[in-house]
């Protein structure tokens, strides 16, 4: 039913008249601060923004693109915030964008397009909200517009700087100091670079994208902030569906690029994941591949080892540089352990890395896996696998795919479940899909005749 709404919100929109909008254009940069030498911008931005009057206030659909630094997969390059009559956010998510430093993602907010205190805004006017005290600081001539310079400062000093123009809440520029990492300093700033009004066929058709996007964006149900750009089965099949409407839709429309992008991703992850499936299907039912691998503390474990114990590999690089999230979701594996390790069951870590096949190289993927194991406290054993191992069972990584991999071997030394990738979980619910294949298989080895 979901994939069918967001084609109904492309469609019904089509001939509904619509009130005069206006199209923002914004362009900015992220520049990390050095104290020895010349600061260079480290990432590039532009986004788009479809500003529609809702009642009172506004509705504010933006698109973003971004050049350098990573960045987010496409269901997170778009969104939209509602502001009220006084421009402050009354609901939805504001543009960040996603910058990568030192091996971690760091999603940075972006100013809304309209100033929040526009009617406290008077020359040599201060005033405080939250932990900032702004003061409208001079007047200023930003991007061919007069405008008011209105700095926001904390107790560390001049944080954010925002540029209104004189005639409207309307944000012409603006610029914010930045920490990441172990507190290394980056300057961000963006400024209007153009801004028109729309309306009739082009607004009609903007408008019915946007909206679709956004249908799109809530029947998919991702996590605010995710940044993997992999998709569910269902999730594909949605995009699928959605995406009959939004490229007729919009050819014509600053959107365009966007979709078409959407469309490429969905068509590449919809071919992985049909190859993952045969994938599988070759692998369920059959004998598992021979296998012995060493932990950790020295221990070997083998398919003839584990001869009559369910038991779960969980392939995966086991880095801990950098160390983020999802962790490869082995939290929730290790409480799969505790839950069902009484029943009969282990569970493996296989740290993929190339390096355990090089002598040069074992001593750092070997410390790399222990700063994790210790920084998840992980209580269920490693083991190391250049690489041989994971291509008996399949690896993924040469159909474009990516680690993790699950495999659960029943008592008979038969692979019962095999999962390429991420599973989606809830937080009450942890790895809900493996525990039931875990389960299963536990039932069917006790039914089985000796």
């Amino acid at each position: 039913m979901q994939k069918c709404l967001c084609v109904i919100a492309v469609l019904a929109a089509i001939s509904s008249p619509l009130r005069a909008a206006t199209e923002l254009q914004y362009s900015g940069t992220l520049t990390q601060l050095s104290r020895s030498g010349p600061s260079t911008p480290v990432k590039q931005f532009d986004v788009y923004v479809l500003v529609r009057p809702d009642g009172d206030g506004r509705q504010c659909f933006y698109q973003l693109s971004e050049r350098g630094g990573g960045g987010w997969a496409w269901p997170e390059r778009f969104g939209q915030i509602t502001l009220n009559a006084e421009d402050q956010k009354s609901a939805g998510r504001p543009a960040h964008i996603l910058h990568m430093h030192d091996g971690t993602n760091y999603p940075v907010e972006l100013a809304a397009p309209f100033f929040e205190f526009s009617e406290k805004i008077a020359p040599d006017a201060k005033w405080t909200a939250g932990k900032l005290s702004y003061e409208v600081s001079r007047e200023r001539n930003v991007a061919e517009r007069d405008c008011w310079q209105i700095d926001a400062a904390d107790n560390f000093g001049r944080r954010q700087s925002f540029f209104v123009a004189k005639d409207s809440a309307l944000l012409v520029a603006a610029e914010r100091r930045v920490f990441m990492g172990q507190g290394d300093e980056f300057q961000l700033r963006m400024e209007l670079a153009s801004s028109r009004d729309l309306n009739g066929d082009a607004l009609t058709l903007t408008a019915t994208v946007a909206d679709g996007l956004i249908s799109l964006q809530s029947a998919l149900d991702r996590e605010d902030g995710e940044t993997k750009p992999e998709l569910s089965s269902e999730q594909l099949e949605t995009t699928t569906a959605a995406l009959t409407g939004l490229v007729a839709a919009s050819s014509k429309t600053p959107l365009k690029n966007l979709v078409v992008a959407i469309s490429r991703d969905v068509s590449s992850q919809s071919r992985r994941t049909d190859d993952i499936a045969s994938l599988a299907k070759r692998f369920v039912g059959q004998p598992s591949p021979d296998f012995t691998l060493t932990t950790l503390k020295k221990k070997t474990v083998s398919l003839k080892s584990q001869k009559g114990r369910v038991t779960v590999l969980h392939f995966w690089d086991y880095k801990g540089d950098p160390i983020t999230e999802p962790y490869g979701q082995v939290g929730y594996l290790d409480f799969l352990l505790t839950r069902r390790g009484r029943l009969g069951v282990d569970v493996f870590g296989v740290a993929v890395n190339s390096g355990f096949g090089d002598p040069k190289k074992t001593g750092a993927a070997l410390r790399s896996v222990r700063k994790l194991r210790d920084f998840m406290n992980l209580s269920y054993p490693i083991a190391m696998d250049a690489g041989g191992t994971l291509e008996k069972f399949g690896d993924p990584r040469a159909l474009g795919a990516k680690l993790p991999v699950w495999v659960v071997i029943g008592a008979d030394g038969k692979i019962a479940h095999y999962h390429v990738g991420f599973y989606s979980i809830k937080a009450d619910q942890g790895l809900s899909e493996l525990d039931a294949a875990v389960v299963r298989t536990i039932r069917d080895s006790r039914t089985k005749p000796e």
